[in-house]
């Protein structure tokens, strides 16, 4: 298009220079005379127009050829009215005159909305457009090159906490000290939310110089209440992922691809708490397959109703008697390929499919395990394990309670299981969200317990009912003084909390005299029960 404009505008420069050259005022056509005045307007105002789409088709390009077409119509006209000493080419020049202007104008406007599409309005850094339009620049020159991805930790959280303007305060914050360790040529982007790109040119190792904004900083910002001036601060953590490309690149090379690769070593720190920086390499990729693949399985299951759900039996430790169950999760294909919930649970966590996961186990567990608890002597308890994510989602504890009521579920039988990572999430929601429960009945299991999310002191205020203690503690518990001593003070601890302890994973008689001599409240475990389908279930509650 931008050729046959081109060509338009030059047809017209000569059919404008041959009006030019004719004598008379008056052109002949058959019966018609026109003046020669209005052809050459009418030709100026056909190529001005011819000009103008130039710009509208590719404003970069458009605008010189347009210049250079123009300068060449305007000598042209120009040398018409000197040489013949005459105006006629007077209303041309003119026309040319405001085809310049407007060009001028158009290509000013198309350049600024150019700059607004590149450009992130917060940081005034570019945005994802202009990384992938340079590293495309990039590829196509067969540069080697750098990519990091950056992510500002607990932004969200931040940013409703405070508000909008605090949160932009600390993405200004980020890029100020992302910018202090760039070189002229590097340059930053805002890809997301709370994530940017870094793009290293060859030069200074990227990698020594990311490790020095990788360091957690105390950053001071004001409150939003104008009124009382107050300031607060939080840490400004920082992660990054780093990726290496060279050439030759093929056709699998794309902007996204390699923003993808340094995404993935971005994940591959969130997993750890002492590392803060990866490079990507082969084996993260066949992670990432992975957890998409796993991802991938968990929608099949829920659209397909793959999923169901089995329930190992909990007894008191002296008596034997029949405290309740846990409810577990599996998977089974149509084919009857079971899956086992260590493949898809771990990957649904990293998403937001364990919250889809959570809804299904909590209502089908209540539906199915209602018949149980209509006995009006039974106080057997349903244990469902619930995620960190949803725990500490504000409207959680609403979502149980409408569930429970839309059941008829009777609450004081309804155990809620989560682990210390629940508190780490946000320790404000969560144990609003217990408090609530706690209101109409529910009890609350602690899972992990002395993992190392919460301190002793935060723990001695938490509102639980139970606390577990974890298989890898029971495993040698008949073996390693180390463990029993471990495992008294958990029993102690409990005691001390005013809660019961459950200890799972028991499968031997030496470990079932150790608690028992501790005075473990509860076990769980191959001794006394492996996990039962739901009608097993019911024998057995019926026969204790």
């Amino acid at each position: 298009m931008l050729c046959i404009f081109t060509l338009l505008g030059i047809f017209f420069i000569f059919l404008l220079r041959y009006s030019g050259n004719i004598q008379n005022d008056l052109i002949q056509i058959g019966s018609i005379r026109i003046p020669v005045t209005a052809k050459q307007g009418l030709i100026s105002g056909l190529s001005s127009l011819v000009y103008i789409s130039l710009v509208f088709t590719d404003y970069k390009k458009g605008i010189k050829i347009s210049f250079a077409l123009l300068s060449i119509a305007f000598i042209n006209l120009l040398y018409g009215i000197i040489k013949m000493k005459a105006l006629s080419s007077l209303p041309g020049l003119i026309t040319n005159i405001v085809a310049i202007f407007t060009v001028i104008i158009i290509y000013s406007f198309y350049k600024r909305l150019s700059i607004s599409n590149l450009t992130d309005y917060v940081t005034g850094h570019g945005n994802r457009r202009s990384y992938v339009k340079i590293i495309n620049e990039h590829i196509n020159a067969k540069k080697a090159f750098t990519v990091a991805c950056v992510e500002l930790e607990e932004f969200k959280h931040i940013n409703d906490l405070y508000g909008i303007q605090t949160g932009d305060f600390l993405l200004k914050k980020t890029t100020e000290k992302i910018s202090s360790i760039l070189n002229k040529n590097d340059k930053i982007f805002r890809i997301t939310g709370s994530t940017f790109a870094v793009i290293f040119e060859p030069g200074e190792s990227p990698e020594n110089r990311l490790r020095k904004i990788l360091v957690p900083e105390v950053v001071t910002f004001p409150l939003q209440n104008e009124a009382t001036k107050n300031e607060t601060s939080c840490v400004l953590n920082l992660r990054a992922g780093l990726v290496y490309s060279n050439p030759p690149y093929n056709d699998k090379t794309t902007a996204s691809r390699i923003l993808n690769e340094a995404e993935t070593a971005l994940v591959a720190t969130r997993n750890t708490v002492d590392n803060r920086f990866y490079i990507y390499d082969e084996s993260m990729k066949n992670s990432e397959v992975e957890q998409r693949n796993a991802e991938a399985l968990v929608q099949e299951a829920l659209k397909g109703d793959y999923f169901y759900l089995v329930y190992q039996p909990q007894y008191t430790t002296s008596e034997k008697k029949l405290r309740g169950f846990e409810t577990l999760i599996r998977c089974r294909k149509p084919n009857g390929t079971i899956i086992s919930p260590n493949y898809f649970i771990p990957a649904a966590e990293k998403s937001n499919l364990i919250m889809k996961i959570d809804e299904y186990v909590l209502k089908k567990a209540m539906k199915e395990f209602k018949p149980l608890t209509e006995n009006s002597n039974s106080d057997l308890i349903l244990s469902i394990n619930v995620s960190a994510k949803n725990m500490s989602s504000s409207d959680f504890a609403d979502r149980v309670k409408l569930l429970i009521g839309e059941l008829r579920f009777p609450p004081e039988n309804l155990e809620i299981e989560i682990t210390e990572y629940s508190f780490a999430e946000s320790m404000e929601t969560t144990v609003s969200n217990i408090d609530k429960l706690h209101e109409i009945g529910v009890q609350i299991a602690l899972d992990d317990f002395g993992t190392g999310y919460t301190s002793i002191r935060q723990m001695m205020k938490l509102p639980i009912n139970l606390l577990k203690i974890d298989k890898s503690l029971i495993d040698d518990i008949e073996e390693n003084q180390n463990l029993r001593d471990i495992v008294d003070s958990v029993i102690y601890m409990g005691h001390i909390m005013n809660c019961e302890v459950i200890s799972e994973g028991v499968e031997k008689i030496e470990q079932l005299n150790i608690l028992k001599e501790h005075k473990c409240d509860f076990i769980q475990g191959y001794i006394w029960g492996k996990p039962v389908c739901l009608d097993d279930a019911k024998t057995l509650s019926e026969t204790n």
